[in-house]
Order: C-alpha cells, then structure tokens, then sequence
C-alpha cells in the first residue's frame, strides 16, 4: 500500500530521477529544515564577490525569497558553502559548472529514440578521440559522440546561425570539437535546439520584440537571442547565485549594451521606465506583478519548473498570463520534486504545470537533447 504513494507505481510512469523510500521522501518533505536565512546570517562572506553578497542580502528581505523551493534552498546553501573559500573569479566559475551547466553523455537510456530520427551519417573533419580537460578519456569519446549526433541532427539550421551566434560564451564552459570545420559544443546546440522552436511561436523580424525570462541560468539562451537578434529588449527573473552569474557574463560579453537590476525598485512605474531604458533588465520574481499587461511577446522557462513547488508554479503561469502573449517550457517527460512528497510533474498533463484551460498549446514535443527531455509552446489567449 506505501508503494501506491509512489508516482512510478501510481501513475506507470519512469521519473527522470526515480523516487526514494517512503521513510526518505518522508523525512526530507517533512522533518529535515532547509533554512538559507539562517545559513546565510553565519556564512562568512570575506572572499565572496562583494555584488554577489549585495544581490542576496537585497533578494532575502524580498517575497522572493519564500517563493524558493526547499530543494532549491539545499541547493542554494551548497553552492555557497562550495565557493565562499575561492577568489572571485573562481566562485563566479564555481556557480555555473556546479549550479547551472551539464554534459550529457551517449547512453541508451538517453538516446535509443532519438537515433532513430538520424538522417546522415557522413561527417567529415571530427576527432571522435579528443581528450578534454576535466573530462577523463572514457567520458570525453562519450561527450563527442553525443554533440555529434546532436550536429547531425540540427546541422542545417546550425549552419544558418553559426557565424552570427555568440559561441564564445558557450566555449567557456563546455569543451569544443570540431565538425565539419565548425567548432561545435553541447551547450551551443541545447540552444539551437530551443531556437528553432522558438521561431514556430514568434517571428524575430518584428521590431522591437520584448522577452522574458524565468531564471536563466548563466546566460544561455539570452546570449543566443541577443547576439543573433538586435533591438531585443530582455528580462531575466531570477534568484542568487545564478542572477549574478548570468548579470556577470552578459555585462562581460556585451559591454556596449545597457545592463541593469531593478533589485532596489518597488514602484510599476520606475521598474517599467527601467525595462525600457535598457536593453537587458534584472530583477527578482515577486516584481514580476510590476510588469505591465501583456508587456513581452514570450516567456521562458527552461528546466525551472521542475524545481518549483506547485503553488509557486501556479504563482508563476498567473503572472505569465498577464504579462506574455506566449510561452515556451522546457522539462523532463516525468519528474519528481525533490524534497517533497512524492510530487511529480508529467509533460503530459496540463493541470501538473498549471497550464490555463484557454491557452493554444503549439507544440509538445520530445526534444533532441535525451530521450526524455520534451519542448513545450503556448500561444496565451
């Protein structure tokens, strides 16, 4: 009968990350404490970056802060207790290959689907063996294999974008290989993957196109859309440490555009005056109920959801219904909540994401990165 708690047995389904015991799941939704306001109060912060430190003494006094999951508070104090001993330099690296980046590797359980939808098996000028730094000999042939079925799969509209795109910004954090003459790596093509499925919710030859969107991670989509699309205005809703590693590249990257928080901002008004004033504008969720109606043409949310209690999603799909004419996901085919009691979310069933009854749902497909991993478009009427 304690199994039937269980969403793989409740549901028949195959969580991303299968569930625990009862007695774990238990004790981690109900008994264990994951206080940050407290962990932070006896952190000592001498060799953290001195914005980083700001951001999240501004982000603890804010609504904000209890719209974070618990597992994203065990996350959020594990990452600081991993980089308040390193420079600067080395905490900001810390936060995105530890808090923000993975590599995905070529297993069957990621892809025994997806190479079915292989097209051309013929590539020239690739290294399959290249060593990479940080990655031993076994996982570096892996990670090749993968970014090379990932190239062949996407290598028209790879193509099309490769010399206009940022890739600078991926190369810093996920290793290059060379196909075809083009430096190629998985970060870059996680983004191509989602380009190309934003293009079938907007057209990016409309001026003055507004985006949003709902934690960013280090910058990677942004990058992609700002370097590829001139006159974007953008939004990033976020929370520390990742705002200040996505604020941090972009402003390293793009220092000729104007890049700004509203951290400090209460008033619609000023934070309004601020988005527009700027080409890239910050801020922390709860001012999300500052922004206009229908403000942006598209909303983001790339792998968050899944870290989010439900009544924060709900929270969240409210605000995205008032202020983007559409949105775009990006979530795992089933997973669970950690830290929870077996809550779980299935790409499937809209009630699970609190996806309002009138919006148009464009597409909800698998994507290329696993086999597990599925792309979601609204049009919100």
């Amino acid at each position: 009968m304690i199994n039937f708690f269980k969403p793989e047995n409740k549901f028949n389904i195959n969580l991303q990350s299968p569930s625990k015991s009862f007695w774990t799941t238990f004790k981690k939704a109900f008994l264990i404490k994951k206080d940050f306001k407290s962990f932070w109060k006896n952190l000592k912060k001498d060799n953290l970056p001195k914005e980083l430190v700001e951001i999240t003494n501004q982000f603890l006094k804010t609504e904000s802060y209890e719209w974070v999951s618990k597992f994203w508070r065990h996350c959020m104090i594990n990452h600081f207790k991993s980089i308040n001993k390193k420079s600067p330099e080395e905490a900001l690296e810390s936060i995105i290959l530890t808090d923000v980046t993975s590599h995905t590797y070529f297993e069957k359980k990621n892809f025994n689907n997806t190479c079915k939808n292989l097209k051309n098996y013929e590539n020239t000028n690739i290294n399959i063996f290249k060593k990479h730094k940080n990655l031993s000999p076994y996982d570096s042939i892996s990670y090749n294999t993968t970014t090379l079925l990932y190239y062949n799969l996407k290598k028209e509209f790879t193509k099309s974008i490769y010399k206009r795109i940022n890739r600078k910004f991926y190369s810093q954090y996920s290793p290059n290989i060379e196909i075809d003459n083009l430096e190629i790596n998985q970060h870059l093509m996680y983004t191509i993957s989602e380009l190309e499925r934003l293009q079938k919710i907007i057209d990016f030859n409309k001026k003055d196109i507004r985006i949003l969107e709902i934690g960013a991670g280090y910058g990677r989509t942004a990058n992609a859309i700002i370097s590829l699309h001139q006159g974007v205005k953008y939004v990033i809703a976020d929370i520390p440490p990742t705002i200040f590693a996505s604020m941090t590249n972009l402003k390293k990257h793009y220092p000729n555009l104007k890049i700004d928080s509203a951290f400090n901002l209460g008033n619609s008004n000023d934070i309004n005056e601020l988005i527009d004033e700027n080409d890239v504008t910050f801020i922390f969720p709860h001012q999300l109920r500052q922004l206009g109606n229908k403000k942006f043409d598209l909303a983001l949310m790339i792998g968050v959801s899944l870290e989010m209690e439900p009544r924060d999603i709900k929270r969240y799909m409210n605000f995205i219904n008032i202020v983007s004419n559409n949105l775009y996901m990006k979530v795992f085919e089933f997973s669970g909540l950690p830290f929870s009691f077996y809550k779980v979310y299935r790409h499937n069933v809209k009630s699970d994401y609190f996806i309002h009854d009138n919006w148009e749902e464009l597409f909800n497909e698998v994507g290329t990165e696993t086999d597990f991993m599925y792309h979601l478009g609204y049009k919100i009427k």
